[in-house]
């Protein structure tokens, strides 16, 4: 797939959420800009959002009605704390086994070892960096994401690593580094996919929130709703080290135990952006 075609994919993406979500958007920025301005509800009709001042900071409190909560499906989570495996997303592209010098017959390592007759079709190409080499998971699969979209594509995979030594780049000093790709996965020879690789470690605790709950303003910053009480919100700036999977491993932010929102964050946040 050409990186036009990935971009005109994502274009189409972020134009159907975007359809999605501004509906909702502006029907909340409607009822902030009346509770924010302090013109009163219609009679007999309840605010669907009020903003209220936080003591020494610009960051208003959304307060939201019931019915608004549950127009915007807003549901909510708690800061964690558990062992997340050390993993690393990086980009990949499916190529055929010979154009790495290896065999037909090229197993993966795991498969070698168990004495599985497994045979490669096609492979996954990643480059690393020595350091990322060394810690690498060998023994364990990478999860495969798929970047293209067709009705034959599984919406992701894992692969195992070949056997095949790394091939370094004289010019780059990067390594090609190849997992053997499922053969039931539907991609052909030139697809891009992101590969999740395991590292090895992750045995420590760290502060975690669901991906869902954080959300990037158009500085790049990371924030979380923190849900101070019934169906009112305020936005706590946080630092995400990483994100694992469904997780978001935090160096900073609120305490464990702190309910935050998870779904409905980015309405709040144009909730309180446009009652300004």
């Amino acid at each position: 797939m050409t990186m036009r075609n990935e971009r005109n994919a994502g274009k189409w993406y972020r134009a159907c959420l975007a359809a999605t979500l501004l509906p909702a958007l502006l029907l909340v920025h409607r009822h902030t800009m009346a509770a924010d301005s302090g013109t009163p509800a219609a009679p007999g009709k309840e605010r669907a959002v009020t903003l209220e001042s936080v003591a020494g900071s610009p960051i208003k409190r959304v307060v939201l009605s019931a019915k608004a909560a549950q127009r915007i499906d807003l549901q909510t989570g708690a800061v964690g704390e558990q062992a997340v495996a050390l993993t690393q997303i990086v980009g990949g592209i499916v190529v055929d086994p010979s154009a790495a010098g290896a065999s037909p017959q090229t197993r993966p390592a795991a498969a070698a070892a168990s004495g599985s007759k497994a045979v490669a079709e096609l492979w996954i190409r990643v480059a690393l960096s020595p350091p990322e080499w060394s810690r690498l998971a060998k023994d364990r699969s990478a999860r495969i994401v798929p970047l293209v979209t067709r009705a034959n594509l599984a919406p992701e995979s894992t692969a195992m690593l070949t056997d095949r030594p790394p091939l370094e780049s004289a010019k780059s000093g990067m390594l090609s580094v190849f997992y053997v790709l499922p053969p039931d996965g539907g991609l052909v020879l030139g697809d891009r996919v992101r590969v999740e690789l395991p590292f090895e470690g992750g045995s420590d605790k760290h502060k975690v929130v669901p991906y869902s709950a954080v959300y990037y303003d158009a500085k790049g910053d990371a924030w979380v709703y923190v849900n101070t009480a019934p169906l009112a919100f305020v936005r706590q700036r946080v630092a995400v080290e990483r994100v694992s999977g469904n997780l978001a491993v935090l160096s900073s932010g609120p305490e464990i135990g702190t309910p935050v929102a998870t779904v409905g964050v980015a309405l709040l946040y144009g909730a309180e952006i446009f009652g300004k």
